[in-house]
């Protein structure tokens, strides 16, 4: 019989062996990266015969698509005939696991839908895939007519041993990439640089050599752009070129730590080896608030910033980028909450049960430096008002940029009253939404420590909480993005109704542009429909202007919510009357005439009648042109209905 010594051991070995096989696996799982950070996105139209002709064979394409990246990490596939066939090119990296391959191709597919819902044309640029379509064949492109290069800051100490190092890495990459199907990364140290630099080449399958070749040339010449510069992108119709001084792929040199940490972990004993670990569970939690305490301070020069309002007790812990990753399980779109004209938001649950929703800005083409962004941050994170949802905090690494908000139950506004399945809101609470977001606005345009203009106040950006009271989200965002409009009036779907027409067609920007905003979300919040639905009757498919033509009709109460209205039979008339009188006056085609939001919210909570007529709102008259509105200068009156009679109105108009 064996001794009980032996039967021990033989399970001390059992066990040992167990956690050697186990760690391979478990180091591979921590190096899961679909690798969706954005490199760049493009759309282009060109007019097709049927919309959804068009839609029907681009969603067959994606189909097709997704079949053959899960198979093989890359496919090509096309529909339809004549004008509206869709042609599309799915392209993993070679590296990337079928699961991060996945990942990465289903976030491209949905982001390139939100970039670009309406065109004929579009490709969405990860670092780990790639994604496009077009209406006709593009497949052996090569060079686009222009170029594009992403370029982060952080200048080398070394810039002329900098460069001469990335060049040899980069021929050397180009070459091996020619001789292995169009892809090849690498790294490359050098003495007098205090770290590797890391390079990948990627062609697209459907090039032959030459064609590669050609493209990953031209990469080079546009990547030297960044050149003294920490991490640089090249990309190109054809291809994608990067390096960088943070490792973004596994490397495979066998003396690598990570391999050199499995041969000594192999050697240890299996107690040894327990009680490693168990050494390391009971003070990791001590070690991770040294470390979160100092981090921050002392390695500015680190990839990844974290910011914490520290003047705030209960901002105690500080977002890694990390810990935002596990806490939505990898940006997992079973998390996803929400999408906007800045980002994608998703749900957070951290290991305490502390839930937060985490937005995951859209990457943007540009060398700020994450140093300017927390700075932007910090402005937005002073601004606090009880209709202003909270910010907590915010991370960055590379171009990923974080946001951390306080998580709403009721989710935003839009669900509540597009949603054909969700009870109706009551009159009550639209009243109290509308009001609330005045309040909030009001504050951000007229009282906040700096003016913030919001720039795309709609009801995917109003949240609500417990008590459906309206928070709303986004703001200060337009200043971390001061250039580029493109999301407010091209490439969001949706955005663009609610834009003013100043703002929209001459970029001729004042807080009267959020007014207009205001007005557009009131009128959908009575009538309970979007500001553009081209599945009612010609007459009624623009809100603003059947809600226009209703109100010179003195028949303004026929746009409210039909399902309101069966709801509260006994509804207060003259409120909504009076709402909507309101919401039209914010709209208004001159600027000038429309009230500060201020304003708005005395004629809200007044018990008094609204004695200024509404004009006729912008773009409704197809005669009439943007140019033609004038500038004003008005006196706004209140009194009593009794004496409506006797108010007065001074109105001047100049022409420009």
């Amino acid at each position: 019989m064996p001794s009980s010594s032996t039967n021990a051991r033989h399970s001390w070995l059992v066990l040992y062996v167990l956690l050697i096989l186990a760690i391979p696996n478990l180091v591979l799982r921590l190096e899961a990266d679909p690798q969706t950070t954005e490199a760049g996105h493009g759309c282009s139209s060109i007019t097709y015969a049927n919309t959804t002709v068009f839609k029907e064979n681009l969603d067959t394409v994606f189909s097709q698509l997704a079949k053959n990246v899960s198979s093989t990490g890359f496919g090509t596939a096309s529909a339809g005939t004549g004008i509206n066939t869709v042609y599309g090119l799915a392209q993993c990296r070679n590296d990337l696991s079928k699961e991060d391959c996945n990942t990465c191709y289903t976030a491209a597919q949905n982001q390139i839908l939100i970039y670009c819902p309406e065109d004929t044309g579009a490709r969405m640029i990860y670092d780990g895939c790639f994604l496009r379509y077009e209406n006709s064949s593009f497949f052996d492109q090569v060079l686009d007519v222009g170029y594009s290069n992403v370029c982060i800051s952080g200048a080398s100490s070394s810039p002329k041993l900098f460069n001469e190092t990335v060049l040899n890495l980069l021929a050397d990459i180009r070459s091996r990439a020619l001789k292995n199907e169009g892809f090849a990364k690498g790294e490359i140290s050098a003495n007098g640089l205090p770290t590797a630099i890391y390079g990948l080449a990627m062609c697209r399958r459907t090039l032959n050599t030459s064609s590669c070749d050609l493209c990953l040339q031209t990469a080079i010449q546009i990547i030297q752009r960044c050149f003294s510069l920490q991490d640089g992108r090249a990309l190109e119709a054809g291809c994608y070129l990067r390096y960088s001084t943070v490792a973004f792929f596994s490397t495979s040199s066998s003396s690598s730590p990570s391999k050199i940490v499995l041969i000594l972990v192999g050697t240890l004993g299996g107690a040894a080896l327990i009680a490693v670990l168990c050494l390391l569970f009971i003070c990791r939690h001590s070690f991770r608030k040294l470390h979160t305490k100092f981090s921050s301070r002392s390695r500015r020069e680190e990839t990844e910033v974290y910011f914490i309002a520290e003047e705030d007790p209960n901002w105690d812990h500080l977002f890694s980028y990390d810990s935002l990753r596990s806490a939505t399980k990898k940006f997992d779109p079973s998390m996803k909450i929400g999408e906007g004209g800045f980002g994608q938001v998703y749900k957070g649950i951290f290991n305490d049960g502390r839930e937060v929703a985490v937005k995951k800005l859209f990457s943007q083409q540009s060398t700020r430096a994450s140093d300017d962004f927390v700075t932007e941050v910090k402005l937005i994170s002073a601004v606090r008002h009880r209709n202003l949802v909270r910010l907590l905090g915010c991370c960055t690494r590379g171009l990923e940029k974080l946001l951390v908000y306080e998580l709403m139950p009721n989710m935003s506004l839009d669900r509540h009253l597009f949603a054909k399945t969700v009870k109706p809101l009551s009159w009550k609470k639209r009243f109290e939404i509308i009001l609330g977001t005045a309040h909030g606005l009001a504050y951000l345009n007229e009282e906040s420590p700096f003016r913030i203009l919001h720039r795309d106040i709609k009801p995917a950006n109003i949240l609500l909480d417990n008590d459906f009271q309206a928070k709303i989200a986004d703001f200060g965002l337009a200043r971390l993005f001061p250039e580029d409009r493109t999301h407010l009036t091209t490439r969001v779907g949706g955005t663009i109704g609610y834009t003013a027409p100043e703002y929209a067609v001459h970029g001729h920007l004042t807080d009267k542009a959020d007014v207009y905003s205001y007005g557009m979300l009131v009128l959908e919040i009575v009538s309970g429909r979007k500001y553009v639905d081209s599945k009612l009757p010609a007459h009624m498919e623009l809100l603003l202007q059947w809600a226009w033509s209703l109100y010179e009709k003195n028949e303004a109460f026929s746009m409210v919510d039909e399902r309101l209205i069966e709801e509260e039979p006994e509804v207060n008339r003259e409120e909504i009357l009076k709402i909507i009188q309101i919401a039209l006056l914010c709209t208004q085609g001159v600027p000038e005439l429309r009230p500060l939001m201020s304003k708005v919210v005395s004629m809200i909570t007044s018990n008094t009648d609204i004695l200024v007529q509404p004009t006729q709102p912008a773009f409704i008259d197809s005669e009439s042109t943007p140019n033609e509105l004038g500038s004003a200068n008005v006196e706004w009156m209140e009194g009593p209905s009794v004496a409506s009679s006797h108010a007065t109105v001074s109105i001047s108009l100049e022409p420009r």
